[in-house]
């Protein structure tokens, strides 16, 4: 395990914030201001279907943050690189729906707000991909 201060910093950080917003999601509260997650499944999904995608990616969210934490320690799980792919891949959905989609069919109130949350967004996605194996961390 030969990982530079920085990359442990970045990925304790991924690990905590998929933790933080699973249980959140799970707990049935906002995962972000304004429920961001619940707009975005919102917009995809509608009724019971709508909270199962909810549930579903608070459990892998969870599970994700769980799995990097403990990779910290040296134990690795083969799951963990799978969760974080699918986990990206949801955040770019998201990312779409929040920040490109929903500021173009209304209007946004606070430009400022509207890029410190997309920079916030783009800072998750990429803690994850550095994270990954994939993307060249870990």
């Amino acid at each position: 395990m030969n990982k530079s201060i920085s990359m442990i910093i970045l990925q304790i950080s991924v690990a905590l914030y998929l933790l933080a917003t699973g249980i959140l999601g799970l707990s049935g509260k906002n995962w972000f201001r304004e429920g961001e997650i619940r707009q975005a499944v919102s917009a995809i999904f509608r009724g019971n279907v709508a909270e199962v995608v909810i549930v579903v990616l608070g459990i892998c969210a969870v599970a994700a943050g769980i799995l990097l934490l403990i990779d910290l320690f040296g134990i690795e799980i083969e799951i963990t690189e799978l969760l974080l792919i699918i986990l990206m891949i949801v955040w770019i959905v998201f990312i779409f729906l929040i920040d490109i989609y929903y500021p173009i069919t209304k209007k946004v109130p606070n430009f400022v707000d509207y890029l410190r949350g997309l920079g916030a967004h783009l800072m998750v996605l990429g803690g994850m991909a550095c994270t990954s194996k994939q993307f060249g961390g870990r």
